[in-house]
């Protein structure tokens, strides 16, 4: 392509990746973490001073390494995307500077990300925090926008000024909360909003299609624009009634199909597209269709589509017999205006199949704007008895389909379930990966299922809740506007939330469920304790949650809750398994709330939702019940151990050798012949202080040194005997066998506990 002077002035070949050996390159250095330097040993310290950290020795010195910044690191993403996706040029380095013409004079203007491809060019400003933040970008939003048409003017130069290429401006941002005016000064100027979510998802699809996705990724950003290359193409093609709707029958090549095409993936999350109903694509079933195509193979089934414009349709002739036409239908001409609702993996597995074999052949039948609810229903019914679809998909796509719903409990399960499936791709949010997907086995540390969080969500109040009274819904803390608006408040809550949470105890967190904090029961207990602490405060503190945001009310709850967030924080691995631990089967997340909700009436005693006297009324019995068999076990172990070792010592006349006190003796004898049930040998109406002073007898102490010489936390050391926890023991005993009016305090807890445990140890 020729250029004069001043255009190779404004953007010169040598500063792209126009090369495929060179945008390889590039990608290899972009997709490593860290940067490395190899440097004398001698010269190193100042290097570490500078956070460089060793990597590994050489012959001749060392290699060292430093993580990439968090800036760095959101650049390397997005242009690794552009670079899977197929764009033929990129830009190289970091510090890609681009000449432009501002009111006649010329300037620099720095591009983080430059992606020039057949149809498009990306121009990108990546904007990165440390940590997550709410932050407005207007500034950044209007100096870019003020510099598209300079930039743009610089490019087609470089181009030729015949291109028609679509620009595509983003702003991409990771750890960043979004304020909505920003998001909406963003839209006005036509800038596309890239966060985590989207650009996790840009990726998995580069990976796993390579350039094929790149339709998908121009299609989202340029819906509805024109594409002169698709002008009036049209294909012979049949018009009928199905289901009581327009749809038309043709063939067409798969990748002149999929140029127009759109995948609704619920891992993008557009909202132009509610409800999203399709899951991720799958690298391997697109391969075993490419496999199939190259082997010869064809389709005997077809895609199924929706136009999501007109079409025009010329008619030539009609079935005399029914209601078919034959004609010519002219394709739309634009982007994103083919839907596929059946048939993504034949699509792009044909997409995949080497240009030597040719463009495969689809079948198509394709209806004319049907609403997006009703796309999404004819995917469920068509999916509803197939092994590939998992019914968890489905039972999540019924709350997405509720989305327009009149009936505001429906539209609250569609809701809480798009919230969950964004917290999931919240690039460092507390729910990142950490839910099971459908149809696939579970990764590492994906231990939450949505179905039943979003369940918790829903029963929490959070989102509105009907009275039992009249019937009436009362909206909740958590409702806005609109569905989009309340859609925001619960995902921004949540993350704020279990970010908290996390943030108490990371390790414990990150364990999931073998720790119990990250896991079903634990998240479903926590939503509903938040349910239950905002309608405290509105009761109690006259607080409306209304004129807090999303972050404000997470605070105080927060707040509120210490007493939860310091046990989490401080408790040890024992001690929260002791309090959180629900066995299989015994109401998991109720168990879990009650337990947590104890904790907050400690502190604050007036905090009682409904259900906690009850749970702490059972709960008090199953202690009691607990502590009593600790009780007798003790006894009777503590006794038979006590006689076992007499009876070795001295033989069978044990009692009248080993025990030399005689108003023992006495009161065993006297209680032999009380025995309403007759006398029984004397060592069974031995007592346990009786049993202590036989133990502590300097003629036994040598028998028993060992295994009843226990020291409480209380005691000093040196003492040449421990035995002072008989004595405690059997005022708690006095319980057991005393117990009306009277309940086992904390400390009697502890010391059965304690006792229970070095017992079990010793006493062999």
């Amino acid at each position: 392509m020729g250029r004069n002077q001043n255009q190779t002035e404004t953007l010169s070949e040598d500063r792209l990746a126009s090369q495929r050996s060179e945008r390889i390159a590039e990608y290899t250095k972009r997709k490593k973490a860290y940067d490395y330097v190899k440097v004398p040993t001698s010269v190193a310290e100042p290097y570490k001073q500078d956070g460089w950290e060793l990597d590994r020795e050489l012959k001749t010195g060392i290699k060292l390494r430093r993580a990439k910044s968090a800036d760095e690191v959101l650049e390397n993403r997005f242009w690794s995307t552009l670079y899977l996706l197929g764009f033929e040029k990129l830009n190289v380095g970091r510090h890609f500077r681009l000449t432009v013409t501002i009111d006649g004079k010329k300037a620099t203007k720095q591009i983080d990300v430059l992606g020039i491809g057949e149809n498009t060019v990306v121009v990108a400003e990546c904007k990165s925090a440390e940590s997550l933040k709410k932050k407005t970008l207007s500034s950044a939003l209007s100096d870019l926008d003020s510099l598209k048409r300079p930039i743009a003017n610089a490019i087609r130069a470089y181009l030729g000024h015949d291109t028609n290429r679509k620009f595509i401006w983003c702003m991409v941002t990771s750890r960043i909360r979004w304020i909505e005016s920003d998001l909406t000064r963003a839209q006005e100027k036509q800038i596309h909003v890239v966060r985590e979510q989207e650009l996790r998802y840009f990726l998995e699809i580069a990976k796993t299609l390579g350039p094929a996705a790149k339709h998908q990724f121009e299609a989202e950003f340029l819906a509805g624009q024109k594409i002169p290359l698709f002008a009036d193409r049209r294909v012979p093609a049949s018009k009928f009634k199905l289901g009581g709707r327009t749809a038309y029958y043709f063939t067409i090549p798969a990748k002149e199909l999929l140029k127009r095409s759109f995948v609704n993936h619920r891992d993008l999350r557009d909202p132009s597209g509610a409800p999203t109903y399709q899951r991720i694509i799958s690298s391997r079933r697109i391969k075993s269709v490419a496999a199939f195509l190259d082997a010869g193979g064809y389709f005997a089934n077809s895609i199924l589509i929706n136009f999501h414009s007109n079409v025009r349709f010329e008619q030539h002739g009609r079935d005399q017999s029914g209601d078919t036409r034959f004609g010519s239908l002219y394709l739309p001409d634009t982007y994103k205006s083919c839907w596929i609702i059946d048939g993504q993996h034949r699509l792009y597995g044909a997409a995949l199949v080497d240009d030597t074999t040719g463009d495969p052949i689809i079948p198509v039948v394709a209806f004319e704007k049907l609403p997006a609810a009703t796309e999404a229903n004819l995917f469920a019914t068509i999916n509803k008895e197939q092994r590939q679809v998992q019914k968890r998909l489905l039972d999540e796509l019924d709350g997405e389909l509720k989305w327009d719903s009149e009936d505001p409990e429906e539209a609250g399960q569609a809701i809480a379930a798009r919230a969950l499936d964004q917290l999931q791709h919240e690039v460092a949010g507390p729910f990142e990966d950490k839910f099971a997907p459908p149809g696939m086995p579970a990764g590492p540390g994906q231990v939450l299922t949505l179905p039943q969080i979003k369940q918790a969500l829903t029963k929490s109040g959070l989102l509105g809740r009907r009275l039992q009274k009249d019937g009436k819904y009362l909206p909740g803390p958590l409702s806005g506007r609109t569905n989009k608006k309340t859609l925001e408040n619960v995902s921004d809550f949540l993350s704020c939330y279990f970010t908290a949470l996390r943030a108490a105890n990371p390790t414990r967190w990150e364990a999931g469920s073998s720790h119990l904090l990250c896991y079903n029961p634990a998240i479903q207990a926590h939503i509903r304790l938040c349910g239950e602490i905002v309608r405290y405060l509105e009761g109690k503190q006259r607080i409306d949650p209304h004129e807090l945001d999303a972050e404000e009310l997470s605070d105080s709850i927060v707040s509120f809750a210490k007493p939860v967030f310091d046990f989490v924080k401080t408790a040890t691995d024992e001690e929260f398994k002791e309090r959180f631990y629900v066995p299989f089967g015994s109401g998991g997340p109720a168990r879990y709330f009650y337990k947590a909700a104890e904790l907050i009436q400690l502190k604050h005693k007036d905090f009682d939702p409904e259900g906690l006297k009850d749970h702490l009324a059972g709960t008090n019995k199953e202690l009691k019940d607990a502590c009593d068999k600790q009780v007798a076990w003790i006894s009777d172990s503590v006794h038979a151990f006590i006689v076992r070792k007499l009876r070795e010592s001295y033989g069978e006349k044990f009692f009248e050798l080993g025990v030399k006190n005689k108003e023992i003796k006495k009161r065993a004898y006297e209680k032999s012949l009380d025995d309403p049930a007759g006398p029984k040998p004397l060592e069974t109406y031995l007592d346990i202080v009786e049993l202590k002073k036989i133990a502590e007898a300097s003629e036994n102490w040598p028998l028993f040194k060992e295994s009843l010489s226990i020291k409480l936390d209380s005691q000093p050391k040196g003492l040449a005997k421990y035995v002072a926890w008989l004595d405690q023991f059997n005022e708690v005993r006095k319980i057991y066998a005393h117990p009306f009016g009277r309940t086992y305090s904390e400390d009697d807890v502890d010391l059965l506990k304690f006792l229970e445990a070095e017992l079990r140890q010793r006493l062999i």
